[in-house]
């Protein structure tokens, strides 16, 4: 199957038209692990931008070992290639590539998420209005036509945080605010995914690394929790990427003259595949579990196995 891309290669396997955009979940086991070992083939074919444009990775099946369902969670450190239009210094930022260790993946090869529901969130922003979660995107990013983005908005729904993450513009991100209460939202990707990558927006008091955390579960089919992970923020790499928010009330940062916060990055890599996953944050009053709010964006991938 070379020259093929993750996508092809799993709506193949899955018999799945091209023409057909929503993501279906495979529920029989039998063909989960068919289907496991056909992925594998599909990653190993896929070409990474190095300098050798079209060499193939020469990853077999067993050099992935991918079961149909994840068990664990492992972090690792990434690079993030990214590109603006250089109109705004506050539009946006595409992503174009990500690199681990000596290999670099081209975004195409990426998975941006294909739905996305509001599980909960039962936090009350008495000030502004709305819930803990919003959607965020750069404060020009409207008017910078580089790349696409999300919704701008305090009152999102399921279909606007998908918004914000189904595309590549790193300013496009699900804001979530720090009222006392849970915030947790499900996401299904379009394609079964073995890699994770996160970026999350520092604040006006950490402006260059990750101020929060997460709670990361991979679901089966039927919703229940395979393998979980809490990302801490202390976990997250400094990219040097600055970006800047808006959520349709209020920016970060709130003044032209403010310091733009910086992305950090984290990724995940499972040791099987899912298409499912919920991100959980919480925040009790003080002195109890506080997870102070995570701004982030996420990105999954069907890709050779890391290690770190």
């Amino acid at each position: 199957m070379t020259g093929t891309n993750t996508e092809t290669c799993w709506r193949t396997l899955c018999f799945v038209p091209a023409s057909m955009t929503k993501p279906h979940i495979i529920k029989s086991s039998i063909l989960g692990t068919t289907l496991a070992l056909g992925l594998s083939a599909c990653a190993a074919d896929v070409a990474l931008d190095d300098g050798s444009e079209g060499q193939e990775v020469g990853v077999t099946s067993a050099a992935l070992q991918l079961p149909w369902q994840p068990t664990e969670l492992t972090p690792f450190a990434f690079e993030s290639k990214t590109s603006t239009s250089g109109a705004y210094p506050d539009g946006d930022v595409r992503l174009d590539a990500v690199k681990i260790g000596d290999k670099t993946i081209p975004s195409r090869r990426l998975a941006t998420v294909a739905r996305a529901k509001i599980l909960i969130d039962d936090g009350v922003d008495a000030v502004r209005g709305g819930h803990n979660f919003a959607s965020g995107q750069g404060i020009n990013s409207e008017l910078d036509d580089y790349t696409a983005e999300g919704p701008a908005t305090i009152e999102p729904t399921g279909a606007d945080l998908k918004g914000s993450l189904d595309n590549l513009n790193l300013t496009s991100i699900v804001v979530t605010r720090e009222a006392v209460g849970t915030a947790s939202l499900e996401v299904l990707f379009p394609i079964p995914v073995n890699t994770l990558f996160f970026w999350e927006r520092g604040n006006a008091n950490s402006p260059t690394t990750a101020n929060s955390d997460l709670l990361v579960e991979a679901l089966d089919w039927r919703g229940r929790v395979t393998a979980s992970y809490k990302l801490l923020r202390s976990e997250y790499s400094p990219t040097g990427i600055q970006i800047t928010t808006w959520n349709g009330s209020f920016a970060s940062p709130s003044t032209p003259e403010g310091a733009y916060p910086q992305l950090g990055s984290v990724g995940l890599a499972l040791d099987g595949v899912a298409q499912r996953f919920r991100f959980t944050s919480v925040q009790e009053p003080e002195g109890g579990l506080r997870d102070d709010g995570p701004d982030y964006k996420v990105i999954g991938g069907l890709i050779p196995r890391v290690s770190n």
